[in-house]
């Protein structure tokens, strides 16, 4: 029977030392890029497997990482948990998903679970602000961090993007279209991006341009019942912006059936750049957040958590408009 390789082999085919090797091969961020995928490279090329459960007993880490989205249903979370597993992946750790099922209460106990799990720490997207006591207890027993929606007075970490410049773009853009009234279809501010987003659209229309708003919740669903409320006011308005590609969908899919053309009776602009968004008919102009970049800061603050020496930051990153058909864009794009 062939030998099983050791970290003492490894660190030997990439030319390190055994310390060296041992920190790429568990993941520590002190171990330059370049060197952990030479170590990585050599323990593919060698079979060599970690003894999980001895690492965890030596070293007190699993290796894990806890996710919690509100619901996974949500394409964006989708493509937020891709973006968070590749930036794990390249450090040899793994992720476990919980869905929150967009109640506070059943993101307490997910959270709970994953911490009595001991995962080495938690990537959350709260559901609400009612998400404050849960995320507290969580990151007085370990590294927290908060991604795309942010609760206040957590002692945790958040990366997200600036919602107020994407909508703005969003909003630019309809009226660079001619638009010169715009209704907004968003999702009541309970949470800091349904808030933030609501926010930018009444702050940043002008009073002539402000045709409505109707607040739900982010689904397929809302976005429907939405679509048939503005069918049944007396006039449509020129532009319409969602707070996100979940709500465009189902108001796109109510638009079409009753004969109402996008982009040509209607523009619609929407948030977040999902998959949906750009395989419905007409594809969706959208916001794009910068999901790999935000996933890699999550995972860097994770391995650097708050401490008394350093207090909880907050990273955001700037947001593009894709422009596509439903806003009388290029359809190429």
């Amino acid at each position: 029977m062939q030998r099983r390789a050791t970290v003492r082999d490894v660190a030997a085919a990439a030319g390190v030392s055994q310390a060296t090797a041992s920190r790429a091969l568990s993941g520590n961020s002190s171990v330059s890029p370049d060197l952990a995928r030479r170590v990585l490279a050599a323990s593919r090329e060698l079979g060599y497997t970690a003894n999980v459960m001895a690492r965890a007993l030596r070293t007190q880490q699993t290796g894990t990482i806890g996710v919690v989205v509100p619901a996974i249903t949500n394409p964006y979370f989708i493509s937020a948990v891709e973006a968070l597993e590749r930036v794990l992946a390249d450090s040899q750790r793994s992720l476990v998903l919980c869905d929150a099922q967009n109640s506070p209460t059943v993101e307490a106990e997910r959270i709970e679970l994953l911490v009595n799990r001991m995962v080495d720490g938690l990537v959350v997207v709260p559901v609400s602000r009612d998400s404050a006591p849960a995320l507290r207890a969580a990151a007085a027993r370990g590294p927290v961090v908060q991604f795309d929606r942010f609760v206040d007075d957590t002692g945790t970490d958040f990366v997200g993007a600036d919602n107020v410049d994407g909508v703005r773009q969003a909003m630019n853009h309809l009226r660079s279209k001619g638009a010169r009234s715009i209704a907004y279809v968003g999702a009541k501010p309970t949470s800091s991006a349904a808030s933030e987003r609501l926010r930018a659209y009444q702050e940043l229309a002008g009073p002539d341009e402000l045709s409505g708003e109707l607040l739900g919740e982010f689904s397929t669903e809302w976005g429907q019942e939405a679509a048939r409320r503005l069918i049944a006011c007396d006039a449509l308005p020129e532009a319409i912006m969602c707070g996100s590609d979940t709500i465009a969908v189902g108001l796109l899919a109510v638009l079409r059936d009753a004969g109402i053309g996008v982009p040509g009776e209607v523009l619609v602009a929407s948030y977040d750049d999902s998959l949906m968004g750009r395989i419905t008919s007409p594809r969706l102009t959208s916001v794009r957040q910068p999901v790999d970049v935000m996933a890699r800061e999550a995972v860097r603050l994770l391995d650097d958590a708050p401490s008394d020496e350093r207090p909880p930051r907050k990273s955001i990153f700037t947001p593009s408009l894709v422009i596509r058909e439903s806003s009388g864009g290029d359809s190429a794009r």
